[in-house]
């Protein structure tokens, strides 16, 4: 996913042509949100706390949804 966010970062095309949609948070707030299926990123504020959790597809209850195995049925879909 990494990667998938950095190549959309350095794409100038998809830069310009991808929608956007702009949130902002009082001072002092405190949010969270799921992004493995979301291109993100911020373009202000400071005092930014990133934390990123792993977990192993088969410890998954419906290891189908992982963003793995859609990334995998995208590339396997593309291929046919």
């Amino acid at each position: 996913m990494l990667n998938l966010h950095d190549t959309a970062k350095l794409d100038d095309d998809y830069q310009r042509a991808t929608g956007r949609t702009r949130c902002e948070f009082p001072a002092h707030s405190t949010w969270i949100v799921f992004t493995d299926r979301v291109m993100h990123a911020a373009l202000a504020g400071q005092f930014l706390l990133e934390q990123t959790f792993y977990l192993p597809v088969a410890a998954m209850r419906d290891a189908s949804r992982a963003p793995l195995r859609i990334l995998e049925d995208i590339y396997q879909r593309r291929l046919a």
